[in-house]
C-alpha cells in the first residue's frame, strides 16, 4: 500500500500496517466509505513538539488538504478542532492557499481548546448537532494513553499542550458521529485497536520517559484506523479517492502545492516533527520527498478514471 512504506526509517511501520489488516480488513475503504457518507465533518489535528511547543507539520497539513477536498464537492461544512491560536492561524492560512474558490472558506469553522473542560464539552455538542456532524476524522492528534498522559515519540509527556481528545470521543459515541483515526507511530487517537502491538515494536510504546512508565500507546479507539509512514499520507490518500470519485480529480493537489505547503507551514511557525528546527520538511523528510509521493498517488487515481 503506497501509505505504508518506510520512507522515514523509523522501523514500526510494516508491523502497525500488519497489525492493523489483522483488525481491519480494508482500512482505507472503510474510511472512504464513512467519509463519502456525511455531509459535515470534524477534523482534528495538532501535535505540538517539546521544546518549544510548536505545532509540528505532521497533521496540519493533512487536515488543511482534506478539508479542501471536502467542501470542494460541494459538502456542506467542515469544523476544524485545535488546541491553540498558533495552529488556527496555520491551519487557516494553508487552506485559504489551496482554495480555488474563496467563498468556500465561509463553509470552514475553527474551535480551539478551551480549560473549562466541561465548557468545552458543551460547545462541542452545540457545535455537532447544529452543524449537523456526521463523522470525526482524528490525524496526528495525539492520544492519552492507559494512564490517561500523552506522550509525544520520545516518551515525553506533553498532555498539558493538547486537548484531551476522550472529550470529543465520548460526545461523538452519544451523538452517534462516526471516527476515523489517522497515525503513523502508535501513539495517536484510534491507534487504541493495536495497543499491544504499540507495546512489542514501538520504542517506548510499552515504557515512556515521564513518571507513568506506561509507554507512549494510545488506548483510543476509532471506528475505522489508517495507518501511514506519515500521518498526512493517509489523508492525501483520502483526498485523492474522494475528488476522484465525485469527478473533481483537478482538485488533488500535486507535489508543487505540497512543497509550498510546507514552506509556509513552517514560515508561519510549525516545525518538522523528527528533525526539528532548521529542517524544512514532515517528518524528518524533505519537501522533495513529499512531492514525489503526492505527484505518485494523483498519478495513480487519475490511471483508474
Amino acid at each position: 500500500m503506497i501509505t505504508a512504506n518506510d520512507l522515514s526509517r523509523r522501523g514500526v511501520i510494516y508491523f502497525l500496517a500488519e497489525a492493523l489488516k489483522r483488525k481491519i480488513e480494508d482500512p482505507l475503504s472503510n474510511a472512504l466509505g464513512l467519509l463519502t457518507d456525511t455531509s459535515s465533518l470534524m477534523i482534528i489535528t495538532g501535535f505540538n513538539i517539546p521544546p518549544d511547543y510548536r505545532p509540528e507539520t505532521d497533521g496540519i497539513i493533512g487536515a488543511a488538504v482534506l478539508a479542501r477536498a471536502f467542501v470542494s464537492i460541494g459538502s456542506n461544512e467542515v469544523v476544524i478542532v485545535l488546541d491553540d491560536e498558533k495552529q488556527r492561524m496555520i491551519v487557516g492560512y494553508l487552506i485559504r492557499r489551496l482554495l480555488k474558490d474563496s467563498t468556500a472558506m465561509e463553509k470552514i469553522a475553527f474551535l480551539t481548546r478551551i480549560d473549562n473542560e466541561y465548557l468545552f464539552r458543551e460547545i462541542l455538542i452545540k457545535e455537532v448537532s447544529s452543524r449537523d456532524i456526521g463523522l470525526g476524522i482524528f490525524i496526528e492528534k495525539p492520544s492519552p494513553n492507559r494512564e490517561g498522559v500523552i506522550h509525544n515519540m520520545r516518551g515525553i509527556d506533553v498532555t498539558k499542550h493538547h486537548l484531551d481528545p476522550r472529550i470529543l470521543l465520548d460526545v461523538f459515541r452519544e451523538m452517534d458521529v462516526k471516527t476515523i483515526g489517522i497515525g503513523d507511530g502508535g501513539n495517536e487517537v484510534g491507534l487504541g485497536i493495536i495497543e499491544e502491538d504499540v507495546r512489542k515494536y514501538v520504542p517506548y510504546g510499552n515504557m515512556c520517559m515521564c513518571p507513568c512508565r506506561s509507554g507512549i500507546a494510545s488506548s483510543t479507539i476509532t471506528d475505522t484506523v489508517i495507518v501511514s509512514t506519515v500521518s498526512n499520507w493517509g489523508a492525501y490518500a483520502l483526498e485523492a479517492l474522494l475528488l476522484a470519485i465525485n469527478d473533481k480529480s483537478e482538485y488533488i493537489h500535486s507535489g508543487k502545492e505540497e512543497i509550498m505547503l510546507i514552506e509556509e507551514s513552517i514560515r508561519r511557525g510549525a516545525i518538522d516533527g523528527v528533525c526539528g528546527k532548521g529542517f524544512i520538511g514532515v517528518d524528518g523528510m524533505s519537501t522533495q520527498v513529499h512531492a514525489k509521493l503526492v505527484d505518485t498517488i494523483r498519478k495513480i487515481v487519475l490511471s483508474f478514471l
